[in-house]
């Protein structure tokens, strides 16, 4: 008699409170390879980032994961999506295809380290720069000097290495004390570890989240009270947005058994939101110049503008779409296009326009998946990948090493140690015993 032996579960939250320096270490990497301004514009730091935590996976104990299906389908379709743009476009951009797979090879090795713990030491981690951008963020608004002061005497020595001749500064962080980004103080807004406070504000929002939803903590709990607060100083409007959705999917079960509450609070919600946008300037005046830069020649400058250049781009081409590399996109003479007008910022437009329509239903669906195979539910998962997708409107995260991680934590499985279930098979076969983890 066969016996086919299966471990199914919906993954549970982590209780564990003493992360390990090598865990810490590689959720460090993983983060600041996707979004410090010091790490993230350079291959060669992303390279020997790749190298410390491949020897920590290699000095691992135990062999508790492994890749699965998932995985191997998404590098076959993009591989796949590559050689059909070299022949289409009649080049091989080696540098560019092999930065992405370093990347893929650097998300599931973070995976692969941090098994089960990957979400609960993300949330640790971004509740620890939100503590750490707080203590710089309030003194710069407090004493107005300091923060020129830091910008001129302490960020001026710590610029990227490995810097590249000929780039724009606009690619360029020189006001980066590498813990805390001091791009935007001027503006009075919080740009805490990343390139940006828009940036910032979305990773502040996915801990939330996952805070909320996986490890199952109150609204009002230390870590959620610090989020929101964190939140509000980052002064953006994709991040408000993407708060007050995250609050609304929290709440969803008070809303859903009172209607008319709901319907009055809704209408309190919609007032409140017309009055700030006509009353406070950093929203109105930047939605407004959203609206009229969308259709100019600099896309970067606008959200709406980025996604619209990115459609366009990939009208000739929507099943394979234009590829990562800049030449491959806009041609041999794209030196001669000025940085704004390459430049894109909406995360969805730059997915669409570099694998075409068919690959970025499937890398959503992908998260779907991780989602669901975290949370165990439908409804969050699905709740989820919107909040995602809102974040994403506003930023280029799809090809950064941390979506990546989310993207194929499906496609690494988790090999229980000692909890295997066996399960009677269906079907009679002698003599042949399997052994499946999924």
């Amino acid at each position: 008699m066969s016996l086919a032996l299966t471990h199914k579960k919906v993954q549970q939250p982590i209780t564990d409170n003493r992360p390990t320096s090598v865990e810490w270490i590689t959720i460090f990497l993983l983060i600041a390879n996707t979004a410090n301004g010091f790490f993230n514009g350079s291959v060669e730091i992303l390279f020997l980032s790749t190298g410390v935590l491949f020897t920590f996976w290699f000095m691992k104990d135990d062999n508790s994961t492994r890749l699965n299906s998932h995985f191997w389908i998404y590098i076959a379709i993009l591989t796949i999506l590559q050689a059909s743009q070299t022949l289409v476009f009649h080049m091989f951009p080696l540098k560019t295809f092999m930065g992405e797979y370093l990347r893929i090879v650097f998300a599931v090795l973070a995976i692969r380290i941090l098994g089960e713990k990957f979400f609960d030491r993300f949330v640790r981690f971004v509740y620890v720069f939100a503590v750490i951008s707080l203590c710089f963020y309030i003194p710069c608004m407090l004493v107005k000097p300091l923060g020129p002061w830091l910008i001129t005497h302490v960020a001026v020595h710590l610029k990227p290495p490995f810097q590249k001749a000929g780039v724009e500064d606009f690619y360029v962080s020189t006001e980066n004390l590498i813990i805390f980004n001091l791009g935007q103080i001027y503006f009075h807004r919080n740009s805490g570890f990343y390139w940006e406070p828009g940036t910032h504000g979305g990773f502040l929002c996915l801990a939330l989240f996952f805070n909320l939803f996986y490890r199952k903590e109150k609204l009002t709990s230390k870590y959620n009270i610090l989020f929101m607060v964190t939140i509000l100083t980052t002064l953006s409007t994709t991040t408000y947005l993407a708060l007050f959705f995250i609050l609304i999917a929290y709440l969803r079960d008070f809303f859903l058994k009172r209607p008319w509450i709901s319907l009055f609070l809704l209408l309190l919600i919609g007032l409140g939101g017309f009055a700030a946008y006509k009353n406070l300037d950093f929203l109105n005046k930047k939605i407004d110049a959203t609206i009229e830069k969308s259709h100019s020649n600099s896309p970067g400058e606008s959200r709406i503008g980025s996604l619209l250049a990115d459609v366009d781009l990939v009208r000739d081409n929507p099943l394979i779409g234009s590829g990562r590399n800049i030449e491959m996109k806009f041609g041999k003479n794209f030196y001669n296009i000025s940085w704004k007008a390459l430049h894109r910022n909406n995360g969805i437009g730059v997915l669409l326009s570099s694998y075409g329509v068919l690959f970025i239903f499937y890398f959503f669906y992908l998260n779907w998946l991780s989602f669901f195979r975290l949370l165990g539910n439908k409804v969050n998962a699905t709740m989820l990948l919107i909040l995602v997708l809102i974040i994403g409107f506003s930023e280029d995260y799809f090809f950064k090493a941390f979506f990546i991680s989310m993207t194929l934590y499906c496609g690494v499985t988790f090999i229980p140690k000692g909890r295997i279930i066996a399960m009677r098979s269906k079907k009679m076969r002698l003599g042949k015993n399997t052994i499946r983890y999924e």
